[in-house]
């Protein structure tokens, strides 16, 4: 299958070059049915466990190509990549990071190491890949997409298809999913959604989720089969109180083997937002995971690199987050937001500056603090400084 991919992602690549080539001859582009845009990022991470000990650098570039086609009024194609290369220290001391970056969630294998030598290695994936129909009120898409049934901020039990780290900044699109969905509106402020997905492991969740707006909320229900081993049934919400957004998701997770004897498991997520006349907004949150542990250390390796999934968002029982966002300057955003843990006596603290050069250039600036009772010898603490310059084009 990879051998194969290799072809298509040179296919895909030639294609685009060519209707770049033709859009700048375009004299009237509102005329085309299809768009191609995308980015350029650098990324510079600093790393340290000890301000006076050894730092680490690292370097990324990043390229996404976004491409979408209006075959007709009802059918869609859509196409999105990922480019990715690495060079740093992290590369040159982990033979094996390569891999890890290549790991591959769906059910096709379209992510692909194109080289990758001592101090420095490429990644493409495919992140979306798939055909969009709509017929009156009913939508059908097949293939790689984003299915998002999250409500909450930070922490999404309801979100079975696509979990995500509040941590990846750099992933905005976040990931997608090899599924068929159906799409159903019965009103304009209802909906009915089933979707079916398979994954690496050629493993199958199968949900159907009904959204409809009630006392001025959006109020959902899902229930299904998660990843060939749970039934699931959960609920979210969104809804207006003090002028502010509460959110909140709950699911429960019960095994389908030896049903009767063996026991649910709930994790449910609460938040709540506030923008002020001045424009300074605050988002609090917290999570309940009856996955997580109750007590224990904390590691920053285990905790950094966990694979994320609605029964695993994170690994302890209780967290909570608050974070604080404020646009300085038109041109200038700055976000403050902090996280701690109880079981594990763990603390994250996150300062931000989101600076807009031009309309399509802009330059950020991110830190990621870890902070706990494990001693720094057992991975109890670590700091993370990024800077991005990042051009859209």
């Amino acid at each position: 299958m990879k051998h194969n991919l290799k072809y298509i992602l040179i296919v895909i690549i030639a294609f685009a070059v060519q209707v770049n080539l033709a859009a700048q001859g375009d004299d009237e582009p509102e005329q085309r049915n299809w768009t191609l845009n995308g980015y350029v990022k650098y990324l510079q991470t600093i790393s340290f466990q000890k301000i006076s000990e050894k730092w680490m650098t690292d370097n990324l570039i990043h390229n996404r190509l976004n491409f979408n086609w209006n075959i007709n009024n009802n059918l869609t194609f859509n196409t999105q990549m990922r480019n990715r290369i690495y060079f740093g220290e992290t590369v040159n001391n982990f033979p094996g990071y390569s891999d890890y970056i290549d790991t591959e969630n769906g059910f096709l294998d379209m992510s692909w190491t194109l080289f990758d030598a001592s101090s420095t290695f490429m990644v493409s994936s495919i992140d979306r890949l798939y055909f969009d129909y709509n017929l009156n009120k009913f939508q059908i898409t097949v293939g790689r997409q984003r299915v998002n049934w999250g409500q909450a901020f930070v922490w999404n039990p309801n979100d079975l298809f696509n979990s995500y780290s509040f941590f990846d900044f750099d992933y905005e699109e976040k990931p997608g999913s090899d599924a068929v969905r159906l799409q159903f509106y019965p009103s304009f402020s209802s909906k009915l959604d089933l979707v079916a997905e398979v994954d690496h492991n050629h493993k199958v969740t199968a949900a159907a989720l009904y959204r409809f707006n009630k006392w001025q909320s959006d109020i959902q229900f899902l229930g299904g089969y998660y990843a060939g081993s749970d039934i699931v049934l959960g609920g979210g919400f969104t809804a207006s109180l003090f002028k502010g957004g509460l959110r909140g998701e709950l699911t429960l997770f019960h095994p389908q083997e030896n049903f009767s004897d063996t026991a649910t498991t709930l994790v449910t997520s609460l938040g709540y937002d506030y923008t002020f006349r001045n424009s300074l907004m605050v988002t609090v949150e917290s999570l309940y995971n009856g996955y997580g542990k109750k007590s224990g250390s904390f590691n920053l390796s285990e905790f950094y690199f966990m694979q994320l999934s609605p029964q695993n968002l994170s690994l302890t029982r209780l967290s909570f987050m608050t974070q604080l966002s404020y646009p300085i300057t038109p041109l200038l955003k700055g976000t403050m937001s902090g996280m701690f843990s109880p079981n594990d006596n763990s603390l994250y603290f996150g300062p931000s500056a989101e600076y807009s050069l031009t309309e399509n250039l802009s330059l950020d600036l991110f830190v990621q603090y870890f902070t706990s009772d494990t001693p720094i010898e057992q991975g109890g603490r670590g700091c993370f400084i990024y800077w991005r310059f990042k051009w859209s084009f």
